[in-house]
C-alpha cells in the first residue's frame, strides 16, 4: 500500500513537471524565432532533457504499480 502511494506521488509530480516543461519548450521556441538562437537552442535542449527524465521516471513508476497489483 505504501509503495503504491509512493509510485502515485511520483506520477502526479511528473504531471506537474510536464506542465512546466511545456512552458520551457514554448519559451525556447519563442527565443529561437526571435533570433536569439543560442539561448533558444539551450532552453529547448533543457526541455528535452527534462522530458526524457520525466518519461523514464513515469515508465519506472507505472511498472512498479503494475507489479504491486
Amino acid at each position: 500500500m505504501v509503495a503504491k502511494q509512493k509510485y502515485s506521488v511520483i506520477v502526479n509530480r511528473n504531471k506537474k513537471i510536464n506542465k512546466v516543461n511545456i512552458v520551457i519548450l514554448a519559451v525556447g521556441l519563442l527565443l529561437t524565432f526571435t533570433n536569439y538562437n543560442v539561448i533558444g537552442n539551450q532552453v529547448i535542449w533543457l526541455g528535452v532533457i527534462i522530458f526524457v527524465y520525466t518519461f523514464g521516471s513515469n515508465i519506472i513508476a507505472r511498472a512498479g504499480m503494475r507489479k504491486l497489483k
